[in-house]
């Protein structure tokens, strides 16, 4: 390989993509050969493989975008490390240009820039860009690309992003195939005592309207029975009634079925947080704690429902662990149908299983969840449905017939009449997806921890 220093190399973390892709073809427009992997032919050529080589031999700077991602990553403050490395072999100070793109503090930085100059871009990049400029032209940085303009434009794909084909829009939203037709009355001889609920609705959805009485789509189980006597007075059908025991019917039903999905959480394994007051994953639960995934299109995949992270701190970072967290509830009109609403959320503890003290909670999350996206969240969604589902895809409770409650745990579905091709939104160059392996959210067999 030739060594011929006459390329910029843009080194970043994913989050700051937009960022880059602009700052790259504002540079190749200036005629400045760019390396930048996401469009490596603003170089006008090839680029090597070898990472380390090409910052060795054919960098004349290096721009090194500093954000709190890209602090806490390895592959840019690898990249910056070997930057500083060559600049000192080579006895020049500014061999790496930090550019600061979060508008951070002396005291944020955390990597060793704190002493050297960097190039503000915010608020504006326009002015940070014009800073760059002027900085690149007083060391005489080599102008190589005569073509430069034409070739940003042309990275900018001319294919039609948006394409005139209907497209299914997977929500997370579940129809309520049928609700249960009657609300049962049961009443016993002997007073409820109060300390009996938290155990019994482990295992039976029902409501208690007196130490005597409680409403409930179904029977209570032996387990139940056996310790207190319960005798059926009385079946309402709920939508017809104006009111059951002075409750407006339709409430009392949703009511229901919050308890039943509780009581289907409590069976599908799922454990209680007494300080969150919600359910979640807890760790063993599943064979290697994925969470089995199945698309409407036939599609298998697999997502981590517990994992561990490390929060960056200033004393070498703090290990913590996460567990997804689902919350049902039904959602109706004035009228049926019903459907089911899954939104998910994470419940985080120390390594011991401790949960994180409220403090610390929304920056951890902050740093588990920030490269989450529609298709992370939508896998969760669909496999957090799927855990409480039968094999034939539907969740069902309660004996066969009329009084079961069935929720179909395919989602809802719905078709816009105009399609989005992903790939021509933002195509990943090859060397991006090799480089980056261990920080990029898609690939053929995981998905930040969704996979096959």
């Amino acid at each position: 390989m030739q060594d011929s220093r006459d390329h910029i190399f843009i080194s970043y973390a994913i989050e700051q993509a937009a960022l880059c892709d602009w700052l790259a073809r504002k540079l190749a427009a200036e005629g400045y050969a760019v390396w930048y992997d996401r469009l490596k032919l603003l170089g006008g050529e090839n680029w090597p493989r070898d990472i380390d080589a090409a910052i060795e031999k054919r960098t004349f700077r290096m721009l090194a975008l500093l954000s709190r991602a890209s602090m806490s990553k390895n592959n840019p403050t690898g990249e910056w490390l070997k930057g500083r490395a060559v600049g000192s072999s080579l006895g020049i100070d500014d061999f790496v240009i930090p550019l600061n793109t979060e508008g951070l503090q002396p005291h944020e930085i955390t990597w060793n820039f704190q002493p050297i100059n960097y190039i503000p871009f915010t608020p504006s990049w326009a002015k940070g860009l014009t800073a760059l400029l002027l900085k690149l032209e007083s060391i005489k940085t080599p102008r190589t690309l005569s073509s430069g303009l034409r070739l940003a434009l042309e990275s900018i794909s001319t294919t039609p992003a948006v394409l005139d084909e209907p497209e299914p829009l997977i929500t997370n939203c579940f129809e309520v195939i049928q609700l249960p037709r009657y609300i049962y009355t049961f009443v016993s001889s002997i007073p409820i005592a109060s300390n009996r609920h938290r155990e019994w609705r482990k295992h039976w959805s029902y409501r208690d309207v007196s130490p005597y009485t409680v409403l409930a789509f179904h029977h209570p189980p032996p387990s139940i029975t056996s310790s207190q006597s319960f005798k059926l007075v009385r079946e309402d059908t709920w939508s017809g009634a104006s009111e059951i025991h002075g409750i407006n019917p339709r409430d009392l039903m949703v009511s229901l079925v919050h308890r039943c999905l509780d009581v289907l959480m409590e069976t599908a394994g799922l454990a209680y947080s007494v300080e969150n007051r919600r359910r979640y994953l807890p760790s063993g639960l599943l064979p290697g704690d994925r969470v089995p995934v199945t698309y409407p299109n036939g599609l298998r995949r697999w997502f981590a429902g517990v994992g561990e992270r490390k929060y960056p701190t200033s004393d070498g970072g703090e290990m913590y662990r996460y567990h997804m967290s689902p919350s049902l509830r039904m959602l109706r009109n004035q009228a049926d149908p019903y459907v089911l609403v899954v939104e998910n959320h994470v419940h985080l503890t120390d390594l011991a299983g401790t949960t994180l003290d409220v403090r610390k909670v929304p920056s951890r999350r902050k740093h588990l969840c920030r490269n989450w996206f529609n298709h992370e969240w939508g896998a969760r969604t669909l496999g957090v449905a799927q855990l409480l589902a039968e094999e034939d895809m539907f969740i069902r409770l309660g004996p066969q017939g009329e009084q079961q409650l069935v929720i179909n745990a395919m989602p809802i579905a719905p078709y816009a009449p105009k399609s989005i091709q992903d790939d021509k939104v933002d195509e990943p160059d090859e060397i991006y997806t090799m480089w980056h392996a261990d920080e990029t959210s898609l690939d053929d067999t995981e998905i930040d921890e969704i996979g096959q």
